[in-house]
C-alpha cells in the first residue's frame, strides 16, 4: 500500500479518538510483573506464547471477515501497525505460484478500520527468499522469541546494540520442512527472520492492488 492509503488507514483510525487496546489473552497477563522470578530461557518462552496468542486472535478475527487459505506456507501478523490496524500476511502456493494474500484486521473488536485487503503474486526474489525459509527456518541455532534490540552500524564502522523498548511485536509461522516453526520479533529486528518479515511486508506496502470497504 502506497504512503497516501497508508496515511487514509492512519487518518480513518486515529481521528478524534484513541485506539482502543487489545484484550489480552490469559498468557499475556502477569508477564510483567512474573518476568524478574523467571531464568531467560523461561521469560522467553512465556513472551513468546503471548505474541502467538495475540497473533492468534487476530487471526481468528480475520477469519470472520476475510475468506483465506487456512494453511499458508508462511503467516506474518503484525498485531499493531502505525495505522492502528493489525495486518495479516499469507504466503499460499497457488498452483506452483506464491502469491501474498494480506488483509487488515482489527486490533479490538470495538475498532473499526477500513477491511483492505490485497492478493498479488510474489517478486521472484521475494518468493526465493520466502522458499529459503522453509528449509532453514527449522535450524535450533535460530531462536523463537528475537532479543528486543536492533544492531546500529556507528560512524567509525563499529556495531552497538539498540533497546526496543516499545512494543510492536511481529509473529511470523513457518511450515518448514521438519514442521511448523513460530517466531516472534519486534518490528525494528535485524535477524533474517525480521529481514523476511520486512521483505514480505514490504511487498503488501508498495502494493497497488489494494481494494477496501468501510467496517
Amino acid at each position: 500500500m502506497r504512503k497516501a492509503s497508508l496515511l487514509a488507514i492512519a487518518a480513518f483510525c486515529l481521528g478524534g479518538t484513541a485506539i482502543a487496546q487489545e484484550n489480552l489473552p490469559e498468557t499475556c497477563r502477569g508477564n510483567v510483573s512474573s518476568a524478574a522470578y523467571m531464568a531467560p530461557d523461561e521469560a522467553a518462552k512465556a513472551d513468546l506464547q503471548c505474541d502467538i496468542d495475540r497473533a492468534e486472535r487476530l487471526v481468528a478475527r480475520a477469519s470472520t471477515i476475510f475468506d483465506a487459505d487456512p494453511a499458508p506456507l508462511l503467516r506474518i501478523v503484525d498485531t499493531a501497525a502505525p495505522s492502528g490496524a493489525a495486518y495479516i500476511y499469507d504466503i499460499v502456493d497457488w498452483s506452483g505460484t506464491m502469491m501474498l494474500d494480506a488483509r487488515t484486521v482489527p486490533v479490538a473488536e470495538n475498532v473499526r478500520i477500513p477491511m483492505c485487503r490485497v492478493q498479488t503474486q510474489l517478486p521472484a526474489n521475494v518468493a526465493n527468499q520466502v522458499a529459503l525459509s522453509l528449509l532453514t527456518a527449522s535450524d535450533a541455532e535460530l531462536p523463537a522469541y528475537g532479543t528486543r534490540e536492533k544492531m546500529i552500524t556507528n560512524a567509525d564502522g563499529s556495531r552497538s546494540f539498540e533497546l526496543l523498548l516499545s512494543s510492536h511485536d511481529i509473529v511470523t509461522s513457518i511450515e518448514t520442512t521438519s514442521g511448523l516453526r513460530q517466531f516472534s520479533r519486534h518490528a525494528e529486528a535485524t535477524d533474517p527472520i525480521a529481514e523476511l518479515n520486512r521483505s514480505v511486508i514490504g511487498v503488501a506496502n508498495f502494493s497497488d492492488d489494494w481494494v477496501c470497504q468501510s467496517n
